[in-house]
């Protein structure tokens, strides 16, 4: 790319930048009008739901969002909500994947960019439930936690089975909350890359046999 190519380019991107903050604003404004502290929003009927186990599922995962766009008022504004009201004491199953990218992925991005300790103190709470799910005899978690018992399954869509797209992408979240609470045993998610490379080997030395 010519350096007369990345100028037009650029320019373009920040040109669309504009209407990109604008559409967050509208859909942030009718989230806070409708359905503030509630996982989703439903924009024809204009309700809230808890399909999420009513953690604010979409306030917690816009929190980075808003940020990165510079809508801070929007953002301390969430993290009242988060500080007052945030609870995952009495939640039930839920997603172990889904809930760490997105709640606790939410929180934690939402620490590292601003440095406000509830938001990790949160993060803390939430991990420490959910990793219940890594309480099993070969160290791969379940697919499903009940935040409020601890109890972990694996889902009965799938057969039972491990998922290795979810089982094999959390590492991030709990590596970086190790090492934001100096809490050692997040790190412990990490087993699953060791157990993978183990089966890997396996099936190649069987390919081979």
């Amino acid at each position: 790319m010519t350096d007369s190519l990345r100028e037009q380019s650029d320019n373009l991107a920040r040109s669309r930048r504009v209407h990109v903050v604008n559409a967050m604003k509208h859909v942030w404004k009718n989230y806070k009008e409708y359905a503030f502290g509630m996982d989703e929003l439903h924009p024809i009927s204009k309700k809230g739901t808890a399909n999420w186990g009513g953690m604010g599922t979409t306030l917690v995962d816009a929190l980075d969002t808003l940020w990165l766009m510079g809508m801070k008022d929007e953002f301390w504004e969430a993290r009242d909500w988060v500080r007052d009201h945030l609870s995952h004491d009495k939640v039930g199953d839920v997603s172990g994947f889904e809930t760490t990218i997105r709640s606790l992925g939410g929180l934690l991005s939402a620490y590292d960019l601003s440095g406000d300790k509830v938001f990790l103190e949160k993060a803390d709470d939430l991990g420490a439930k959910l990793f219940k799910a890594y309480d099993t005899p070969s160290g791969l978690p379940k697919g499903s936690v009940n935040l409020k018992t601890g109890r972990a399954h694996n889902m009965n869509w799938n057969g039972n089975a491990y998922i290795v797209a979810e089982a094999a992408t959390q590492q991030i979240e709990y590596r970086y909350l190790a090492k934001a609470t100096g809490k050692e045993d997040y790190k412990k998610s990490e087993k699953v890359f060791d157990i993978l490379e183990k089966s890997r080997q396996r099936t190649v030395f069987c390919s081979k046999s």
